[in-house]
């Protein structure tokens, strides 16, 4: 049938996965719709950047400690989610990837989604104190603030 169209966005869509119950349903969430849309999903995995905690009276400043062990599969840490994520993938028989980088969850989901030009990023949420979401522990509402494109926040 020619002049066919479709209402579906055909970019990839990436997942911020950190092997939570919450991340585990948006992964989920995402490989169904992937199927259906026949788009790639790219898993992404972020390890903070450890920091140091020095003594409140040392006039020296907060200062971030050595990374952690790493090499080009991620840090040691990590790659038990990993290889979880790519597992769940290739079972899934869903066109994908998983990566990982260094930093903010927020800051590098929206990074990777903007380089990758997503139709949707795909986040589960969890419960946080009042103290975390002042603080800025809340991902997936840091992502729907700052996105350029749709945000799928799986419960």
């Amino acid at each position: 049938m020619t002049g066919e169209t479709t209402d579906k966005p055909t970019g990839p869509l990436v997942v911020g996965f950190d092997g939570r119950d919450e991340s585990e349903k948006a992964l989920d969430w995402a490989i169904a719709e992937a199927t259906e849309r026949r788009v790639r999903v790219i898993v992404l995995v972020v390890a903070q950047i450890p920091v140091d905690t020095v003594n409140a009276l040392d006039p020296s400043p907060i200062g971030f400690s050595t990374f952690p062990v790493a090499t080009a599969e991620g840090p040691l840490e990590i790659r038990p989610i990993l290889e979880h994520a790519r597992q769940k993938l290739a079972d899934a028989g869903v066109d994908g990837s998983v990566t990982w980088s260094y930093g903010s969850p927020a800051g590098e989901i929206l990074r990777l989604a903007d380089e990758e030009d997503a139709s949707t990023i795909v986040v589960g949420t969890h419960h946080h104190s009042a103290l975390a979401r002042l603080l800025g522990g809340d991902v997936a509402t840091s992502v729907v603030r700052a996105a350029h494109r749709d945000v799928v926040v799986a419960r």
